[in-house]
């Protein structure tokens, strides 16, 4: 019984070989298109095959096995992509984040007469729509928390900051384009 056993892990690395052998030289290939660089190329390559090792045993042997290991890719790009996500300097924001404080605009630091980031926010904030305008002001200029605009609107937390995310991105969306 114990040699059946061990036929069988010989059939699953057998398998596990001959099906990374082949599909190998095309996820290698998503993975220099998308990430634009050999080092994170290779850093996602080798996470999407560690993914289809410590999963080799739970797919069957008759499966098309390339859309999993696509669906894997995205999955380590998405990662990968959340991970090297560039963050907004904290002194540029604050050259335009004077109307959305807490404070009164005379009050706050980040205030400028006549700042032209300002007007650019200004106007970010006003392409969007009543009800995104509406969120974003009653977060940064009114000061109010997630739990009290899911109170105010008679929705989830969650809700209110996937709504407030949403309006953030179309706004930087209109600032950059």
């Amino acid at each position: 019984m114990v040699s059946t056993n061990k036929s069988n892990e010989e059939k699953t690395d057998e398998w596990l070989e001959k099906t990374w052998d082949s599909y190998s030289p095309q996820i290698y290939n998503l993975c220099r298109v998308k990430c634009g660089n050999k080092e994170d190329a290779m850093d996602v390559f080798q996470n999407v095959a560690l993914r289809f090792c410590q999963n080799a045993k739970k797919i069957a042997y008759d499966d098309s096995i390339f859309p999993w290991l696509t669906a894997v890719f995205k999955n380590c790009f998405y990662d990968y992509v959340r991970f090297r996500q560039k963050l907004y300097p904290f002194s540029r924001a604050s050259n335009i984040m004077g109307d959305y404080m807490n404070l009164s605009a005379d009050r706050s630091v980040f205030f400028r007469e006549g700042n032209k980031e300002n007007d650019e926010l200004n106007r970010a904030v006003g392409s969007l729509s009543e009800r995104d305008r509406t969120l974003i002001n009653l977060t940064f200029k009114k000061g109010l928390s997630t739990e009290e605009l899911s109170v105010l609107y008679g929705v989830s937390a969650n809700t209110i900051v996937k709504r407030r995310h949403s309006a953030i991105k179309r706004a930087k969306a209109a600032l950059l384009g």
